[in-house]
């Protein structure tokens, strides 16, 4: 199909511009981040800087994963096993539902990717060795700064290998699906929304999501924004 017919066609919205803005400047910065996870000197500064942003774009995902839109909700996508375990089983047999929001293994890959991001983030705040160190090092004893510098490279390890599985997840859905998740949280809509039922009422064709808002838009942005320079200053000078 032509990209005019695709721009054509019926579409539904689905994924707000701060999710998006999320999702893409999130993996950005991973991926500055493990570029210069071995830079010394003033590349060094750059893994930090990433790291800060990395760290304020996990808290604004947090807080809007409770006064987001409705896809971005945490208690819309994270879903019960049985319902996980139903849709790993249909995968399996070339046949997965299509979901409007997250898949349920998707929605539970998300908080995963969060966590472990945290605890890079975190671990590399305090992490020593005999080159540079996290900003907070100086709070814990130098024994604890390498052995949390050990935890933040095998954290690091861990999370690509996560994004891996997570991109293939991705496009094993999307060829199954005829659903090209990518395209959609590049553009915020999904086509065909005859497709999907009202995710609220399970009946009915679902609607458009309502604009993000620029009022919990800006709530969650002075969150992110507080916590990186509280952060900041704790670090000192």
């Amino acid at each position: 199909m032509s990209k005019e017919l695709l721009d054509e066609a019926p579409s539904i919205k689905v994924w707000d511009m701060p999710t998006r803005a999320f999702h893409w400047s999130v993996l950005t910065l991973a991926v500055l981040a493990w570029i210069t996870s071995e830079a010394e000197g003033a590349l060094f500064w750059t893994h930090l800087a990433a790291g800060y942003g990395v760290m304020g774009l996990i808290v604004f995902r947090l807080v809007w994963g409770v006064i987001g839109t409705r896809h971005a909700r945490f208690h819309q996508f994270v879903r019960p096993w049985r319902v996980v375990r139903t849709h790993i089983q249909e995968l399996r047999s070339f046949s997965p539902a299509p979901f409007l929001g997250h898949t349920p293994p998707g929605g539970w890959m998300i908080i995963a990717l969060l966590a472990v991001m945290s605890l890079i983030v975190v671990t590399g705040l305090f992490s020593g060795d005999d080159g540079d160190a996290g900003p907070l090092a100086y709070l814990v004893s130098p024994w604890l700064a390498d052995a949390l510098g050990e935890v933040h490279e095998a954290g690091n390890g861990l999370l690509w290998t996560l994004v891996v599985v997570h991109v293939g997840g991705v496009l094993a859905v999307s060829f199954l699906t005829k659903d090209n998740l990518i395209r959609a949280m590049w553009t915020g809509r999904k086509n065909n929304p005859e497709r999907f039922p009202d995710p609220e009422q399970n009946t009915g064709q679902a609607a458009d999501i309502p604009p993000a808002g620029w009022l919990r838009t800006a709530i969650a942005v002075l969150v992110a924004a507080g916590s990186v320079a509280a952060l900041l200053w704790m670090a000192g000078p």
